[in-house]
C-alpha cells in the first residue's frame, strides 16, 4: 500500500513500545478500564484486542479471567506485550502479530472484539470495524475508542505553543495525522453502523495524564510515536531542546497540588454483534 504515514508502517512502531509505553500508558490504561467496566468481560469468555500496542487492555481482560488474544501488526509491540504478560502471570493470554484489517480469525468464533486507539492508525478504518464485526460470536460485544477533538488536548496545545517559541521558522506539518480521520461521537457511532453493529452507545471521556516529572514526560514523548520522532528529526536537536525547554515551563504553569495534569477526552463506543 502506497502512501502509507511513518505511524501506519510496522517496523516503525516495533522499536518505540517501551517508549510508547512509558507515555502513555498511564492515559490509555484509563480508557481500557472504562471498556472494561462497560463489556464486563467474564471468567472463559474469549476477547480480541486488536491493535493492542503494549497491552493496556489485553491484560486488564485477562485480569477478569477471560481468554484473551492481543493481536498488533507490529512485532515489537507483541513481543513487548508477551514479556507483561509472562512478568504478570498470566497464561491466558496469547499475543499474535496480525493485520486488523485482516485478521487470521475464523468468522463468529469470540464473545468480545476490541481496539482502544488502535484501528484509528489503519489504511481503512472501515475494514478494520468489518473485522471487528466479523469475528464475533451472534450477539457478541464490541468497544472502539477513539480522540475527541484532539486539538483542544493540553499535550498538543503545549506541544504547539513550545515548538512555536522555540522556533518560530519551523512550519508544523499542516496534514490532518490519520489517528485524526475518526473523531467523535456522531463520527464514531456512524461507523458501528456502517459496519452493522446493534444497539450503539458512544460516549466521551475525560482523560488525565499526570505527570511525575515533565522532564522525563517530554523525553519519552519525543520519541513515543513514529510521527513525533520524523518530526523532531526535522526540528534538530538544538530546538528540540529548545522546545523542550518550553514546554516544561508551560506545563508548570498548570501545575497544581505539586504535579502536573494534561486533560483530553476520548469517544467510547459500545454495540453488539
Amino acid at each position: 500500500m502506497n502512501n502509507l504515514s511513518p505511524d501506519q508502517m510496522p517496523e516503525k512502531w516495533s522499536n518505540i513500545a517501551s517508549a510508547y509505553h512509558s507515555a502513555f500508558e498511564k492515559l490509555t490504561v484509563q480508557f481500557a478500564n472504562n471498556v472494561i467496566e462497560q463489556l464486563n468481560p467474564k471468567s472463559g469468555e474469549s476477547v480480541l484486542d486488536v491493535a493492542a500496542g503494549t497491552g493496556a487492555f489485553s491484560l486488564a481482560a485477562a485480569k477478569s479471567g477471560a481468554e484473551v488474544l492481543a493481536t498488533d501488526f507490529a512485532e515489537g509491540m507483541v513481543d513487548y506485550l508477551k514479556r507483561r504478560a509472562e512478568q504478570a502471570k498470566l497464561d491466558n493470554i496469547k499475543a499474535k502479530v496480525m493485520d486488523g484489517q485482516a485478521l487470521d480469525i475464523t468468522d463468529a468464533s469470540y464473545d468480545i472484539s476490541v481496539s482502544i486507539v488502535g484501528l484509528i492508525f489503519f489504511p481503512d478504518i472501515d475494514k478494520g470495524f468489518a473485522e471487528l464485526n466479523r469475528v464475533l460470536k451472534p450477539g457478541g460485544r464490541c468497544a472502539v475508542v477513539c480522540w475527541d477533538c484532539p486539538e483542544n488536548f493540553d499535550m498538543m496545545k503545549l506541544l504547539k505553543q513550545s515548538i512555536e517559541t522555540a522556533a518560530p521558522e519551523f512550519e508544523m506539518p499542516k496534514q490532518t495525522p490519520v489517528w485524526a480521520r475518526l473523531v467523535g461521537e456522531q463520527a464514531l457511532h456512524e461507523k458501528f453502523k456502517q459496519a452493522g453493529f446493534n444497539k450503539i452507545n458512544v460516549t466521551t471521556i475525560d482523560g488525565l495524564l499526570t505527570l511525575d516529572s515533565v522532564e522525563d514526560f517530554w523525553l519519552e514523548f519525543i520519541a513515543s510515536s513514529p510521527p513525533m520522532i520524523a518530526m523532531f528529526e526535522t526540528l534538530g536537536e538544538e530546538n528540540t531542546k529548545k522546545a523542550g525547554e518550553v514546554f516544561v515551563k508551560l506545563a508548570a504553569a498548570n501545575k497544581q497540588q505539586g504535579k502536573v495534569t494534561l486533560a483530553s477526552k476520548a469517544c467510547v463506543g459500545i454495540a453488539y454483534a
